[in-house]
């Protein structure tokens, strides 16, 4: 993939005292196109030359003199710049021509191999359907991975559920008191739901439930097979559950993945000692602590004073399991911002402990996910399970499908079409709901509505899906295998040059979301890429992209199909589908 930055620094390198590196960092985007396609400003040589930057860059210009059949037509002083002028045709060549030449393995880098990332997301507590808001954490989690993927790392993927805790004492205890009553009944996860609101409303008229809740528990912490029994029963129920819509929204998580709290049970004692034997344990009102207050922060709870570990304690435990295990190079916590005080307190606890990679684990926050008026009712503003008003994550993602069916078929241009509705509707439903969780920062506050999420026309998933489409048809209409080295001279007006620049910065738009941790600068990447196509595609005048030219076409049809390539790319890195029509 052509790197015209690098280009234009190793030409000004030798007339500077500076090393190219440097030299591509400070080379700028013009404000307008008139001005070029590269900017070196002269300000910072200024001082060291004495002399104006306008006559600077005059001076430089002058020494430059662009190679013929390089990627730069020609480079000029305006100002205090010197601005570098791309050549749209060698500029397509040297983009698109490596694209359709392997493509394959567009998209992918090998910039991480022989690095180890460890990413932890989604992580619900079981026992009850996964709730909407968990869907942040899952596919910013999951894009995190496929993108660390496709840089070369060795990803390991972690779901760290709550399947551990008293939850499971309210559980057994109404499950003990249903049992009799219809025995024909299953247990899945939504009978567990209603068990436990059983629990909940029948605790609220005998106080003594909560201790047969916590003597269950007890028996379960002590290894009693019965208890053991149940918690298995419903802990796997659970997986079940989650795999199938894990499933639909794409995500897979390997069996090693699925390492909840309860895995780390026997890992704590040890915990424990380490923390003993550097002097970091103390006392404080029977509870254990790490005393944090000299960075600022308050105690970090070990133990609580009757005994019980608590979620810092799992948490250290397995930051150690995972080095141990995996000797990563980067341990991500996909987790809201919410929880940025206990992630700072179990690294510095990390650290305290003498682990050197303590300072590899990050806490990847998140803002959280708000519904505009009226979107699920009551229940989505409460969000409270205990009494059952919360909406489910299934329930958003049928309801998207059902929206996107009723859309497919009131845009569809002849009765047929599409021959199969319902898996359309699947992929650009659940495409809405994924990818309204990449539109801005991950640290920013999401609000979902419909007509944003759905709109084929603005910033959304089903846009990408159908300009996808449409780029698909067109190739389908053209009927003829691509040329991968077509005439380029074919596409001199320089039309398609925004387009070949977009192409050509994928590879650093990859390498910024992987850097950053942040998957919305794909998509923000794709958005400008369609935008910058459908610029061209409508401009009837001058694109016609089967015109009867077949030079034209088949240069037109090649820089289709690695826009084609680059979306489907982009959406499967981001969890959607990439529908061939709509």
């Amino acid at each position: 993939m052509i790197r015209y930055k690098q280009q234009a620094a190793e030409m000004l390198t030798p007339l500077l005292d500076e090393d190219a590196g440097a030299v591509a960092e400070s080379l700028v985007k013009p404000p307008r196109p008139e001005m070029g396609d590269l900017g070196f400003p002269c300000f910072q040589l200024a001082r060291k030359r004495k002399s104006p930057p306008a006559k600077i860059a005059l001076d430089l210009a002058e020494g430059l003199s662009p190679p013929a059949g390089g990627i730069f037509a020609r480079v000029a002083a305006e100002g205090p710049y010197v601005n570098f002028y791309l050549d749209p045709v060698r500029l397509g060549e040297a983009t698109v021509g490596p694209i359709l030449a392997d493509p394959e393995d567009w998209g992918s880098s090998a910039a991480g191999a022989g690095r180890t990332a460890v990413i932890e997301y989604s992580s619900p507590n079981i026992a009850k359907p996964l709730g909407v808001h968990h869907i942040r954490s899952t596919m910013l989690g999951a894009a995190l991975a496929r993108i660390y993927r496709a840089r070369g790392w060795r990803v390991v993927e972690m779901n760290h559920l709550g399947d551990w805790g008293t939850t499971f004492g309210q559980l057994m205890v109404a499950y003990k008191r249903k049992e009799g009553e219809d025995p024909s009944q299953p247990v899945d996860v939504h009978s567990l739901l209603r068990l436990y609101l059983r629990y909940h409303a029948e605790a609220e008229a005998e106080a003594g439930l909560a201790g047969e809740a916590r003597a269950w528990f007890k028996r379960l912490e002590d290894g009693d097979p019965e208890a053991a029994r149940l918690w298995r029963i419903f802990r796997d129920e659970s997986v079940k559950a989650l795999k199938r819509l894990y499933d639909r929204l794409g995500v897979h998580f390997p069996e090693e993945g699925y390492k909840g709290e309860a895995f780390y049970n026997d890992r704590l004692e040890a915990t424990l000692a380490g923390l003993r034997g550097r002097g970091l344990l103390k006392e404080s009102e029977g509870a254990l602590v790490v005393d944090l207050e000299p960075w600022g922060m308050p105690p970090c709870l070990i133990r609580k004073s009757d005994g019980a570990s608590i979620y810092a304690t799992r948490d250290l435990a397995s930051a150690e399991y995972r080095y141990e295990t995996y000797r990563f190079d980067r341990s991500l916590y996909v987790v809201a911002n919410q929880q940025e005080l206990h992630f700072r307190q179990v690294f510095k606890t990390l650290e305290l402990m003498g682990y050197p990679w303590a300072g590899r684990c990050e806490h990847v926050k998140f803002g959280m996910l708000s519904f505009g008026p009226g979107v699920f009712g009551e229940a989505a503003a409460t969000g409270s399970t205990r009494r059952g008003r919360v909406v489910f994550l299934e329930e958003v993602l049928d309801r998207a499908v059902e929206k996107a069916r009723r859309l497919i078929v009131d845009n569809a241009r002849s009765p047929g079409e599409p021959a199969d509705p319902d898996g359309l509707a699947e992929k650009v439903g659940v495409g809405a709901v994924v990818f309204s969780e990449f539109l801005q920062r991950r640290q920013k506050d999401v609000s979902f509505t419909w007509e944003r999420a759905l709109n084929l026309h603005g910033d959304s998933g089903p846009y990408l899906q159908y300009t996808h489409a449409r780029l698909s048809s067109m190739l389908r209409r053209y009927g003829k295998p691509v040329n991968p080295a077509p005439d380029w001279e074919a596409l001199a007006g320089g039309s398609f040059k925004d387009i070949f620049l977009a192409l050509s910065e994928y590879p650093e738009v990859m390498g910024q979301a992987e850097a950053e941790n942040e998957p919305s600068l794909v998509a923000a990447y794709l958005l400008d890429l369609a935008a910058r196509f459908n610029r061209v595609y409508t401009d009837k005048e001058n694109h016609r992209f089967l015109s009867g030219d077949e030079r034209l076409a088949a240069a037109r049809l090649a820089v289709v199909e690695a826009i084609r390539l680059t979306l489907s790319h982009g959406l499967g890195l981001l969890g959607l589908a990439a529908p061939e029509s709509m």
